[in-house]
């Protein structure tokens, strides 16, 4: 089976974000089961260098630079195609911005497809679903939707102080679900990362069939390593902090809870790991007891010197990739509800869900004073890694998937 596929961001690990990551292990799941498999993505210079990653996979890789000036970026497509503008009207800003990347790799994808034509098509993420209006109709598409991007408006709304910029929010949600479910039926399948997302869909897909493909992690990368002994407690969260639910989280979390939790445990210690920290989370180094380490090689050395994962997210939608990570390295975690909407868990059971600055610093303090309540959550966190989100199954859910596509077509 011939794949071609084609996102906005390229896939690549380690050291991705989560959609990179999630595409990235499941495309060299597909090559590892046989099928060909080539990728086609608008590049950065930073991401051009991950390029060896991909192909080193097995995926053939075919990019487009884009301009170091996101303004030269729009202008340039606004130049070289008056389309780009009039999609201004009928688009919600996200997908106008993807309208601007397939401007750039529009001509790489239909030489791909001239070349050697695929069985099936995979666009990633719902803010490129309109990409399929320049494809052959013909080959069948499969839509990866990250998240439903009109769930992160939604959720930044709850989240709004300012009744104005409330209203914005709720208005932009409500454009951008519209574009979507206009633009579906476009797609023989839409695969959802999350059950509550699934159960959406199913309700608006109309013809275009749903299925359930979580994120997960590599379950032979990330392994449990014995819990520190001596020194501080010490406590991680990790994510790409220039995401705005992440350094949203972590900034409410030291506001909010991290002085009721240094209360209760003085010599407590906290790593913020993640590519990119905003002023306001580089920040945080000069609070005592944590350090932001910003971008690393490997995550393993942090998970090993750690005794609980923190997940206090707030806001956001879709991939729950560091909840997972945690869970493989046999961490306690304690999250919010939103940082693990969609994922099958159980609540007391492998995962604490703490909701409110005071829960959450209490469920915080119970794992951190329990050697027996830290352990039980690491194993059976573990065993759920194992169970259902290792990506080697998931990339085999993937396969099927097509499979099914690509024969009943």
């Amino acid at each position: 089976m011939r794949v071609l596929h084609l996102t906005p961001e390229l896939p690549f690990a380690p050291g991705g974000g989560g959609g990179e990551t999630r595409e990235f292990y499941l495309l060299r799941r597909l090559v590892e089961l046989g099928h060909e498999v080539e990728n086609v993505s608008p590049v950065t210079a930073a991401q051009a260098e991950m390029v060896p990653l991909l192909e080193g996979a097995g995926v053939s890789v075919r990019t487009a630079r884009r301009p170091d000036s996101q303004v030269e970026e729009v202008l340039r497509a606004m130049a070289a195609e008056p389309a780009v503008v009039a999609a201004l009207v009928d688009r919600p800003w996200l997908a106008w911005q993807m309208r601007v990347f397939w401007s750039r790799i529009r001509r790489l994808a239909l030489q791909a497809i001239a070349a050697r034509r695929p069985d099936a098509i995979v666009v990633g993420h719902d803010m490129a679903l309109a990409w399929a209006r320049d494809l052959p109709r013909d080959i069948p598409k499969l839509l990866t939707c990250h998240n439903l991007t009109w769930h992160y408006y939604l959720s930044r709304a709850r989240a709004a102080d300012d009744p104005v910029r409330a209203a914005v929010l709720r208005a932009e949600a409500a454009r951008y679900r519209a574009h979507v479910l206009r633009e579906l039926p476009l797609y023989a399948v839409a695969i959802a990362v999350s059950t509550l997302e699934r159960d959406e869909l199913l309700l608006e897909a109309g013809r275009t069939r749903v299925e359930f493909i979580p994120s997960g992690v590599g379950t032979d990368v990330i392994t449990p390593a014995p819990e520190p002994t001596g020194g501080p407690p010490r406590l991680l969260f990790t994510g790409t902090m220039s995401y705005l639910p992440n350094h949203q989280g972590i900034t409410w979390f030291a506001d909010e809870v991290w002085p009721l939790v240094r209360a209760r445990v003085p010599d407590v210690e906290l790593d913020v790991v993640g590519r990119n920290p905003p002023p306001s989370v580089e920040a945080l180094d000069e609070r005592p007891g944590i350090t932001v380490h910003g971008g690393v090689p490997e995550m393993a050395p942090y998970f090993a010197r750690s005794n609980a994962v923190i997940v206090p997210i707030l806001t956001g939608a879709g991939i729950r990739v560091k909840i997972i990570e945690a869970l493989a390295a046999g961490r306690a975690t304690v999250s919010t509800p939103l940082g693990a909407e969609g994922l099958e868990l159980d609540a007391g059971g492998n995962v604490l869900i703490a909701d409110g600055a005071e829960v959450f610093a209490d469920a915080v303090v119970r794992v951190l004073e329990d050697p027996e309540l830290r352990a039980r959550l690491g194993r059976e966190g573990r065993a759920v890694a194992e169970r259902r989100y290792d990506w080697r199954s998931l990339g085999d859910d993937l396969a099927r998937v097509l499979e099914s596509v690509c024969t009943s077509g």
